[in-house]
């Protein structure tokens, strides 16, 4: 079990919990460390080939959530019916919440204490790999992690200033201005060549582009190109 090192209780607790039988390891904070191929390569020194999957070098990667409903399944025979959610952001009382599966998000955030005063944007997921919702009448699935409530900043997009700052953060070692050239391009079959389908859409390289090019949203719709033309 892979804890990050700025939480140590947690690590002590699932140490007692496991009496010895499972190793607890103690990772770095860094973002994107709970990416799978991040954790892989971070507990075991594996590295998951291109284009490859965790199967390829021996490893199955769980999180929390899924080892719990495993848990429950197996052992008390409980279907999932319920998942731990984290509402945070422009909230009223941003927490973790036990919710039903199939509970509207707009009923979860009045629980949470509603949404405040310049909140407009709700993302399902986390800030970086979140997906913007249009409706809040869109259910908990089973695999909402978090329900988040920004704030607008409204900007435009720019020239890419040739930086590198996205080359140099990426955690698969890849070329994110490739991509985007390339897929402004229309060019899907160098996108492949690239290694595109490697990203793991942490959004680090959006994240730290001076020019406010949402490269995340060109490296979707390369993916989706690809695929379709296979």
């Amino acid at each position: 079990i892979g804890v990050e090192a700025n939480k140590p209780d947690a690590m002590e607790a699932l140490r007692h919990a496991s009496d010895g039988e499972v190793e607890v390891v103690s990772l770095k904070v860094k973002y994107p460390q709970g990416a799978e191929k991040m954790l892989i390569k971070a507990v075991l020194d594996r590295e998951v080939p291109t284009g490859g999957l965790p199967m390829d070098v021996g490893v199955v990667v769980q999180n929390v959530g899924t080892a719990v409903a495993v848990a429950e399944a197996v052992r008390d025979g409980k279907p999932l019916i319920e998942r731990v959610v984290t509402v945070a952001g422009e909230v009223g009382r941003p927490g973790n919440y036990l919710v039903p599966i199939g509970t509207p998000f707009s009923y979860l955030l009045e629980v949470a204490g509603g949404l405040q005063e310049g909140a407009s944007q709700v993302v399902m997921g986390g800030p970086m790999m979140g997906i913007a919702q249009r409706s809040l009448e869109v259910p908990v699935v089973k695999g909402t992690s978090g329900v988040l409530a920004l704030r607008a900043l409204p900007y435009e997009e720019e020239n890419c200033i040739r930086c590198a700052r996205c080359v140099d953060h990426c955690p698969m070692e890849l070329m994110p201005t490739l991509f985007v050239k390339f897929a402004k391009g229309e060019r899907w079959d160098l996108l492949e060549r690239a290694h595109i389908m490697d990203c793991i859409e942490c959004g680090s390289c959006a994240y730290v582009c001076p020019a406010r090019i949402p490269i995340v949203h060109y490296i979707k719709l390369g993916k989706l190109k690809v695929r379709s033309l296979k």
